[in-house]
């Protein structure tokens, strides 16, 4: 009965650490390039240098990239032509 608790715990502590790490993969897939590197950006310690910020966001967004998990950037709204009625 004792083994039977035991795997029954280690079953729940499993599922508990899977629902976890999909949880914290479902917060960061399908987030556009820029909030990616605004959220890393926010995480990553300050004392660490900007240009090494700036290579690990490079990684983590193309290794996002290559996974598909990258969503698309809100397009900028670009400036209205003139019609010519």
């Amino acid at each position: 009965m004792k083994k039977l608790i035991k795997l029954a715990f280690l079953v729940g502590g499993v599922v508990a650490v899977a629902k976890v790490l999909e949880a914290k993969k479902a917060e960061w897939a399908g987030l556009g390039e820029s909030e990616v590197r605004a959220k890393l950006d926010a995480r990553l310690p300050e004392q660490m240098p900007a240009e090494k910020r700036s290579e690990i966001a490079d990684k983590v967004v193309g290794k996002m990239r290559e996974k598909g998990v990258l969503g698309e950037d809100a397009p900028t709204e670009a400036p209205e032509e003139p019609s010519s009625d």
